[in-house]
């Protein structure tokens, strides 16, 4: 019997809050446009009852008919705050980079909204962040604000309003100028529709720009939480292994990759990590070399980096280690491997 995931398809509330305060920076009573009723129970709700996809939907297509304007969700992603995604929201802030912001987006999306998930991938020069869908035939708003707002909020983090990226739909492309230069004005690069997904594509070079406001002690005790509202919203066996995987990727650069920080970072005894993997069919020593190897590969893909700092981004305490390391894992040494690329 399939397993029951009520969350699939709800909001958070706070994205609800966020459409009240348009309105009122539009200089508009949000109770003129949704009613008394409904606006008492967004204001009520705010912390507690996600939206379900009818009263989210419902809610972003009563703003687009009142304001008439069917580029309502671009715009609305502009105004979104940190304080409007919550928990995620702040673990964002906190992160070092750019590249971490994108690889915890991915992990803890669905707090914010389990409509679609992103999926984080780098392709060479550039990197990609994909939305793949959740629910059968996801809304067009749903993916226009999602996709808005990523883009804005990369600009914030970092603080950096010209940063750019390309992007392509699923969905046709709007009839009205209007609502395509929203579009060219969002994102900044190339603007595609009619495409097979729906993707953020990114140069390489933003991942390592610092965010603005990164906090690694804050980070780390606000994941602890994020985690703890993960396994509420999702149940106890939500993708330990992806989390863990993500965990490895982040903390190599550090060197911080032993057994015993990895196992301290999850809140775990060492001995209760080795079990969760073998539950797994899996040992540490699997797993890290699996993370390594993939992180290598996309490294590699930059020729301007020497071997000796992709050594040292993958937490090896010299090149030998790695060019042996990488050897046993592709068959062939970095440097071949490298100039297969070519």
């Amino acid at each position: 019997m399939p397993i029951e995931r009520p969350y699939l398809g709800s909001a958070s509330p706070s994205y609800a809050l966020a459409v009240l305060e348009y309105f009122e920076q539009q200089g508009v009573d949000p109770q003129d446009v949704f009613g008394v009723a409904r606006v008492q129970d967004v204001r009520q709700g705010a912390d507690t009852q996600r939206l379900t996809i009818l009263q989210w939907q419902g809610m972003l297509q009563q703003a687009s008919r009142y304001l008439n304007d069917p580029a309502f969700t671009l715009k609305l992603a502009e105004t979104i705050k940190m304080r409007h995604l919550g928990m995620l929201g702040f673990l964002l802030m906190s992160c070092d980079t750019l590249g971490a912001a994108a690889a915890t987006l991915q992990r803890y999306e669905q707090l914010l909204d389990s409509v679609n998930e992103a999926e984080f991938q780098t392709e060479g020069e550039h990197c990609t962040l994909t939305w793949r869908p959740l629910i059968q035939n996801p809304p067009v708003d749903f993916i226009m604000l999602s996709m808005g707002l990523w883009a804005h909020q990369a600009r914030k983090l970092a603080e950096r309003p010209d940063l750019v990226c390309d992007a392509c739909f699923t969905f046709a492309e709007p009839d009205s100028a209007q609502v395509r230069a929203c579009f060219a004005s969002t994102f900044g690069g190339r603007v595609q529709f009619n495409k097979g997904v729906n993707q953020l594509r990114i140069p390489m070079a933003y991942l390592s720009l610092p965010v603005a406001q990164r906090d690694r002690h804050v980070h780390a005790s606000l994941r602890q939480q994020a985690e703890a509202d993960l396994v509420k919203l999702l149940g106890q066996d939500h993708g330990f292994m992806a989390h863990l995987e993500t965990l490895l990727a982040e903390r190599l650069p550090m060197g911080e990759v032993t057994l015993q920080h990895v196992a301290t970072e999850l809140q775990l005894a060492p001995r209760t990590l080795q079990t969760r993997l073998e539950q797994h069919g899996e040992t540490y020593r699997e797993v890290l070399d699996r993370v390594r190897y993939r992180q290598a590969e996309r490294l590699l893909r930059n020729p301007g980096m020497s071997l000796a700092h992709v050594a040292d981004l993958l937490g090896f305490s010299d090149q030998s280690g790695f060019q042996h390391a990488f050897k046993r894992w592709a068959g062939v040494s970095p440097g071949d491997y490298r100039r297969r690329l070519t």
